[in-house]
């Protein structure tokens, strides 16, 4: 059970790595102003890396769990809180940015920083993961 939740754990880790840098990509070419586009990055943005990450959390907490760390594990904790930026950003500046160039409007560089600082976050969460310091 516990190498089914770990290779679930670091299979989830990397799509959403993968999909935080291809929401970048989008953002940097066309999906600021193109409708079409915009659709593709809210998808992608919405499955591949919003709920992505909480069934990652949700199998990350099972495998803290099955693996016995106490709660004091720290790297965990920081882990779990750069979680909340990814999501209090997702809403605020990236899902309205999206919604507005789906309407027809013209995205602003929010959209931008949004992903930017989504990747960012997911960097730290990813690197204290693999690096999971004593």
């Amino acid at each position: 059970m516990e190498t089914i939740l770990l290779s679930t754990h670091q299979l989830l880790a990397y799509l959403i790595f993968i999909v935080a840098i291809a929401d970048v990509v989008l953002v940097l070419t066309k999906a600021r102003s193109d409708a079409r586009l915009a659709s593709l990055l809210h998808w992608c943005h919405t499955l591949g890396v919003i709920w992505a990450g909480r069934i990652t959390l949700i199998v990350g907490m099972a495998l803290w769990h099955s693996r016995g760390w106490g709660v004091g594990t720290w790297w965990i904790w920081v882990s779990l809180a750069c979680w909340g930026p990814v999501e209090v950003v997702g809403k605020r500046l990236v899902c309205t940015e999206i919604e507005l160039v789906r309407d027809g409007g013209q995205g602003s560089g929010r959209m931008l920083t949004g992903v930017a600082v989504q990747l960012l976050c997911v960097i730290v969460i990813f690197g204290l993961m693999s690096a999971r310091p004593g």
